[in-house]
């Protein structure tokens, strides 16, 4: 359903199209994954109006019906960094930060990643708002992170993630024999490797992981490969690619060296995503890294 929607300080107004199908407000509001906790206390607190009235969950939704719900102000819960991250996307409920190689998203003890340079860029852009990101990438992969403005809509999109509807695409540079228009579905099962910390291997008692591979091109001894995840397991890329005798370039754990490149030559470089009020998907691009602009200097 496309519904219009109106965001202003404190308070989401939703208004319902002329032809809605009758529905619970507690329906309504499950199908935004706001959970029964939450919307507990949302009532509790007269935080939903319904046509200017407050509500208590068991309203019935009629076109053309308004929604007004209160979105209590907040602040970045990391030490803001000296330094804000850098966006490459932002609507309403979102903003997509571009990771630099070498950081890691979140870690409380670390003034310098990617969370606290989020807490930065939310208090200098007016976002009040507790930091959180939708998904992570490995320290030493660059690209793109999906950040929620509205901790009300976390839930949400969380479960577009776990759904398959956000779509998260790489580029990498690999060793390997291979041909431009090759297609790959690799999906051994990936768990941890039990004689190397941090490392993870095949395993037939893994978790199920899914990564489909396109070859781009091939130059001199490297492939630049696209990949898509199908689902989000750790290193599974790496894991993935290095199994599969195309291991990428740099990678310290799973691959192979290269003084041609200056980082481990992972990107994640398209993130497409749903809109919560309309059909639209999404789309931020990353652009700009250098080691795989490299890779077209070759």
């Amino acid at each position: 359903m496309n519904l219009s929607y109106e965001l202003k300080p404190g308070r989401l107004i939703i208004d319902l199209p002329g032809d809605a199908d009758p529905v619970s407000l507690s329906d309504f509001l499950k199908d935004f994954r706001i959970s029964g906790k939450k919307r507990y206390e949302l009532f509790q607190d007269h935080g939903i109006t319904v046509n200017r009235q407050d509500a208590n969950g068991s309203e019935i939704l009629h076109g053309n019906d308004r929604i007004v719900i209160l979105l209590p102000s907040g602040e970045p819960d990391y030490p803001p960094a000296e330094t804000e991250c850098d966006v490459v996307y932002e609507d309403d409920f979102v903003y997509v930060a571009r990771k630099e190689p070498g950081i890691i998203v979140h870690d409380p003890q670390d003034p310098e990643c990617l969370a606290a340079k989020a807490a930065a860029y939310q208090r200098n852009h007016g976002i009040e708002a507790p930091v959180r990101y939708i998904h992570r990438l490995d320290r030493d992969t660059a690209g793109l992170v999906l950040f929620v403005k509205i901790p009300l809509l976390q839930a949400w999109y969380d479960a577009k993630l776990e759904e398959k509807e956000i779509e998260r695409e790489y580029l990498a540079i690999t060793g390997g024999k291979g041909h431009a228009g090759q297609n790959f579905t690799y999906n051994q099962k990936i768990g941890r490797d039990r004689h190397v910390s941090g490392k993870y291997r095949f395993s037939s008692t893994g978790k199920e992981a899914v990564t489909k591979v396109s070859v781009l091109e091939r130059k001199n001894d490297f492939l630049l490969m696209r990949c898509r995840l199908l689902t989000g397991r750790t290193h599974q890329i790496r894991v993935h690619l290095s199994g599969n005798r195309h291991p990428i370039i740099n990678d310290p754990l799973y691959g192979i060296p290269s003084a041609r490149f200056e980082h481990m030559c992972l990107w994640a470089d398209r993130i497409s995503f749903p809109d919560p009020f309309s059909d639209e998907i999404h789309t931020a691009e990353d652009s700009g890294n250098r080691d795989f602009a490299l890779f077209h200097k070759l």
